[in-house]
């Protein structure tokens, strides 16, 4: 895909189109958008949104995590972040529960979610933590 993006646009720039893009369901009301991986560095930026009345369940960083909020607003330990505002969460660091009472749709940059790490979300979230 990398090559193809490439191509397009020539050899210093890669594109991905907002228009029929894809979103993978992660949890459920919780849908993100893969933008780039950097493999050598372990970390992908990607689109997040959540439904109103969605939840991520708590986990660790093993790398910095970067968050942009665009619209909407999410709750974490008793705060309430809205559109406009950035958290940076670093790595070793561990968040709480995240969840979204109108709806989030975020930019973050943080570690790759690998198949293991989906599994994991899921069953955190089954489980009620």
């Amino acid at each position: 895909m990398r090559e193809r993006l490439l191509s397009s646009v020539g050899e210093d720039m890669a594109v991905v189109r907002g228009q029929g893009a894809r979103w993978r369901r992660i949890l459920p009301g919780v849908e993100y958008q893969l933008l780039n991986v950097d493999k050598a560095e372990g970390v992908q930026t990607a689109m997040w949104r959540m439904a109103p009345g969605s939840r991520i369940p708590a986990h660790p960083h093993a790398h910095d995590e970067e968050c942009y909020i665009f619209e909407g607003s999410l709750e974490h330990k008793g705060e309430r972040y809205v559109a406009g505002d950035y958290m940076l969460a670093p790595a070793g660091s561990r968040h709480g529960a995240i969840t979204s009472s109108d709806g989030v749709l975020m930019l973050i940059r943080g570690e790759r979610l690998s198949l293991r790490d989906r599994f994991l979300l899921r069953a955190a979230l089954a489980l009620g933590r």
